[in-house]
């Protein structure tokens, strides 16, 4: 599956023992379908999100502000770039908030499907943001 490989190859967390005294954020999988323009189906799609309700004020994350850029100032430097002939360019960031560096410490549990049969009792330390996670726009 290729989101379980990203998730490892960015190194996204360590299993470790559960923690004692830590909350440990349980997760699901989250199955979509991508469709093309014309909405036939291109592929089906997977993605492991943290239920970050379960998340508790000042011992799983202290800020969750991300900032934004409203419309209009979108708006506005479109016409400035359409007026000035300038040219634009888009970009997609592939599992965007899987690059985004935790200063928390932040537990999860393995992934359904995907629990190593050989540390079955360990969870998962988070090296970097997951959906779901309150700060993961912030951490991003």
């Amino acid at each position: 599956m290729e989101e379980y490989a990203a998730l490892l190859a960015n190194h996204t967390w360590d299993l470790v023992p559960r923690p004692k005294c830590g909350n440990v954020v349980t997760g699901k999988w989250v199955f979509t379908h991508k469709r093309r323009a014309d909405g036939s189906l291109e592929r089906y799609k997977a993605r492991w999100v943290l239920r970050g309700f379960t998340q508790r004020p000042g011992v799983d994350y202290d800020e969750t502000f991300s900032p934004l850029v409203k419309p209009a100032t979108v708006r506005t430097v479109l016409t400035l770039a359409l007026s000035c002939f300038w040219t634009i360019h888009q970009l997609d960031v592939k599992n965007a908030f899987l690059h985004g560096t935790l200063t928390e410490t932040i537990y999860c549990s393995q992934p359904t499907g995907f629990v190593d049969t050989a540390e079955l009792e360990m969870v998962c330390r988070l090296n970097k943001s997951l959906y779901g996670l309150k700060q993961a726009p912030r951490a991003w």
